[in-house]
């Protein structure tokens, strides 16, 4: 017996929820629902998978890998845009000459799939649940109701919100036999998994599920059923009722959250039916991995900075004063991207900073004089208002980041933006744009507090001794 997967990853239900993430991997309790499903007929003894994809293929390939950690052998199909699914599940049958489960990866029904035998479709409340077991002839009727039917009970799905949010009380309440839950039970129905933070204060109901390395704040209410992603923030005072919070989001504080579905800073009400996008971080937005680290270094560059502007705000003064004689535009404001930020265009939000050098696209040149006065002392006040930090990737325009190849684009996504550069450090202040992107690769894959450091090091000492050479260094030419 084979199990044919049909996981088309759009549902309407769930408007710009699925942009960046297809709807069978949105998470049931702790892992994604198409993975209960493969667990599922994996311990009925099924082997070999071939899952029907389309939207965002590869975010399931790669969380379900070749089905090796199962036991099983799995195989991906990628379904034309004007394909029938069911007539291209019965062609996948037709090739195996196999029995097939047929199955959808948007919900579960609990049936005796051993004893069920050829020719029968499995439905819930008389409405069939797109699960079938078939024989490779049987694919080629032109409707199933000559098939026998069996009723499943209890059955999980994601097929809308509200059924979502129902399927995560059933499966927190271990109403579905066989059902895996990683993590600890705390207490009857609370499950905390590890490197949970819960302030002391915070209310937590049955049923609730906290994720990994997730804090919870003080007077915070979680629950009842409720799911808290890994990795995320659930501020002071929020309240988090028949809710799900996607990996990686955090709320903000004094918010009450109830019968919604929260992925970073998308929000959507299954009792209205619509979805909200939060364009203001303090409510709703996302974390990365590196979060905590960049707080903790963002402080730090304000405090350097704000010692080099004691020491040097004359210098800032007199060399605006200069440029806006000797350079008419040159002084002004720059618009650049606030990184890190969501994959999502519709969700950037943009930062305003003082330059000396308001040319549009330009990076400042490899000299000395250029690198210190047109390119530190403005980038200064920057680092004081938080804008950008003192050490990371090169700032950008919205436009500008919108134009770079979807691999560099993704790495510069989740790095920040700082006025001293990997590639300022390596190759000056004018580098080719493949010296750029490996710049920022390596910077993307060793950013730390210590490498950055390191990094201010090596740039005042090459401020003394000399940058690379770029041919043109106008800002010395001006001040000699």
């Amino acid at each position: 017996m084979i199990a044919i997967v049909v996981a088309l990853g759009t549902n309407e239900s769930y408007g710009g929820l699925q942009e960046h993430l297809p709807v069978p991997m949105l998470p049931l309790a702790d892992k994604p629902f198409i993975q209960h499903v493969v667990e599922y007929l994996a311990n009925n003894e099924v082997r070999r998978f071939h899952f029907i994809l389309s939207h965002l293929p590869e975010k399931i390939e790669d969380a379900l890998g070749d089905g090796a950690r199962w036991g099983c052998n799995f195989q991906y199909h990628l379904l034309p845009a004007d394909a029938d699914p069911f007539r291209f599940a019965g062609n996948i049958a037709a090739a195996q000459d196999a029995t097939a489960v047929l199955a959808n990866a948007e919900c579960l029904p609990h049936f005796d799939l051993q004893g069920t035998l050829p020719g029968t479709i499995i439905v819930h409340g008389g409405n069939w649940t797109r699960w079938a077991v078939l024989s490779p002839t049987d694919f080629n009727l032109p409707n199933l109701d000559s098939h026998r039917r069996m009723e499943a009970e209890p059955f999980l799905s994601i097929e809308s919100g509200t059924e979502f949010l129902r399927s995560q009380r059933d499966a927190l309440e271990l109403r579905f036999p066989g059902l895996l839950i990683a993590g600890r039970q705390a207490d009857p129905g609370v499950w905390i998994a590890r490197n949970v933070v819960l302030h002391p204060t915070a209310k937590v109901t049955a049923p609730v599920y906290v994720g990994e390395n997730s804090r919870i704040g003080r007077g915070a209410v979680i629950g009842p059923s409720a799911v808290i992603g890994q990795n995320c923030i659930i501020d002071e005072h929020t309240i988090v009722v028949d809710s799900m919070v996607a990996a990686g989001t955090y709320v903000g504080e004094g918010l009450e959250l109830n019968a919604v579905i929260v992925d970073r800073n998308r929000l959507l009400n299954t009792r209205l039916e619509t979805t909200l996008l939060a364009s203001e971080a303090f409510l709703l937005g996302s974390l990365t991995g590196r979060t905590t680290g960049r707080e903790m270094y963002r402080l730090l560059s304000m405090a350097i900075a704000l010692v080099l502007l004691l020491l040097l705000w004359p210098l800032v003064v007199l060399a605006g004063l200069f440029l806006m004689v000797a350079k008419p535009g040159s002084v002004g404001s720059k618009r650049v991207l606030s990184i890190p930020a969501d994959d999502d265009p519709g969700a950037w939000r943009e930062a305003e900073f003082l330059s000396f050098d308001n040319r549009s696209g330009a990076n400042s040149s490899g000299g000395r004089a250029d690198q210190f006065f047109k390119h530190l002392l403005p980038g200064l006040i920057a680092v004081l208002q938080g804008k950008l930090f003192l050490v990371g990737v090169q700032p950008r325009s919205k436009e500008a980041v919108l134009a770079l190849p979807s691999d560099w684009r993704s790495l510069y996504l989740n790095t920040k933006a700082g006025v001293i550069t990997e590639a300022s450090v390596m190759f000056g202040g004018d580098p080719s744009e493949d010296e750029l992107y490996t710049a920022e690769a390596v910077y993307s894959a060793t950013e730390s507090i210590g490498h950055d450091l390191r990094l201010l090091a090596l740039w005042f000492s090459k401020l003394i001794t000399g940058f690379p050479k770029s041919e043109v260094d106008p800002v010395a030419e001006d001040l000699n």
